[in-house]
């Protein structure tokens, strides 16, 4: 279990890292404001980044936590592993921070995040990118409240040790 000093500074750092997410969020929203009829590959790569931004923003918060509680991950499928991990809750250790309904939504997110990462020269397809934004929609406000929903567990978990 970490030791409450941990945990605060584990909070903060989520806490940044949503910051960053909300921020990609506004740019996002604004990108597909501006979102011509027939998108340029120029415009679907803008989308392309800010939603492997804002995946790789979660998935940091993700990391944070089970470095912070369990401390090691698969190091060969460690992006599977950590959303399959967030969703477990871990009997005097922590909650689950995520269900498994949106572990489902954002795997979907890191699927074409490493997509993204790895496939230099690919043409992007509206159509994908469109299932791509489906996916961030209905996965964006749910990892928030869920995430802020663990910050505070992590906070009384800190408060309790304390006590102890």
């Amino acid at each position: 279990m970490p030791n409450p000093d941990d945990l605060r500074v584990l909070r903060k750092e989520v806490e940044a890292d949503l910051a960053v997410v909300e921020r990609l969020a506004r740019d996002l929203a604004r990108a597909r404001a501006g979102l011509p009829s027939e998108p340029t590959q120029e415009n679907l790569a803008y989308l392309a980044y800010l939603l492997h931004d804002s995946y790789t923003g979660w998935e940091s918060a993700f990391r944070r936590i089970a470095t912070a509680f369990e401390n090691r991950l698969d190091p060969a499928r460690w992006h599977a592993h950590l959303l399959q991990r967030m969703s477990l809750e871990i009997p005097r250790i922590r909650p689950a921070v995520i269900d498994t309904q949106l572990r489902e939504r954002l795997e979907e997110l890191r699927s074409f995040r490493h997509f993204f990462r790895h496939s230099y020269g690919a043409t992007l397809r509206l159509a994908r990118i469109e299932l791509v934004l489906e996916a961030y929609d209905a996965a964006a406000s749910e990892v928030g409240n869920c995430l802020s929903r663990f910050l505070n567990d992590v906070e009384s978990i800190a408060d309790s040790a304390e006590e102890t």
